[in-house]
This record gives C-alpha cells, sequence and structure tokens, in this order.
C-alpha cells in the first residue's frame, strides 16, 4: 500500500477494512480506497466502528470532501477533527480513507455516514 508496501489492507465484509502490516517508513497512502455517493441536503456525520488512532489522527481515517449539485464548487466535508455533525449541501461526496503511520498496524476499519435531518 502506498509507496512502502509493508501493509496489507483486505475488506473483510463490504465496507470492512483490515490493515495489518509492519513499515519503517511513512506509508503516505492518501487515496488509496476512493469511493463516491451521491447525498441529499441535510445535516450528516460520520463515525467508525473502531478509532485507529483517535477521532483527531493524521495517521489513519477519511478524508472527504463534497461537490455540490448547485456548482458551488468542491468543498472539504469531513477529516480529523471535524467528522461532523454538519450540513451539506445536495452533492457528491468524495471519501478517501488513509493511512500515514510507521511500525506495527493491525486495525480494522469500519467507516460509516450517517444522515441526521
Amino acid at each position: 500500500m502506498g509507496t512502502n508496501p509493508g501493509i496489507a489492507v483486505t475488506e473483510t465484509t463490504p465496507g470492512t477494512y483490515r490493515f495489518k502490516g509492519s513499515t519503517t517508513g511513512a506509508v503516505g497512502s492518501w487515496d488509496a480506497f476512493p469511493g463516491a455517493v451521491h447525498v441529499e441536503a441535510g445535516t450528516y456525520a460520520m463515525d467508525f466502528t473502531e478509532w485507529p488512532f483517535g477521532d483527531n489522527s493524521w495517521l489513519f481515517g477519511v478524508q472527504a470532501s463534497i461537490t455540490p449539485d448547485d456548482g458551488s464548487g468542491r468543498q472539504e466535508a469531513f477529516g480529523p477533527t471535524s467528522y461532523g455533525p454538519k450540513p451539506l449541501k445536495a452533492g457528491t461526496l468524495a471519501c478517501n480513507i488513509f493511512i500515514n503511520t510507521t511500525g506495527e498496524v493491525d486495525k480494522t476499519f469500519t467507516p460509516r455516514l450517517y444522515k441526521i435531518d
């Protein structure tokens, strides 16, 4: 994965990923697992079954941006320190799971998007 392939990723069940392995250099993989979904306007939050390094870590998590249908331009939606809740316009939400750490990794990660209203 990334520039240092010491960490393997498997999808254990749909939407759940296991990251396992070891690396001595930062993996630096920011968009190895891109996904996109169209969302209706509303308030959303992201959550995970397990926070690998906490909910505000740039070592492991999800970064997401939205491209609104109204043409107002791409905007950052979710990332460490800002997983919601937050209002989103209707549009395409693009998400990337990232990992940027060194050493032993054995983490299972299941990101979820929730519509609050």
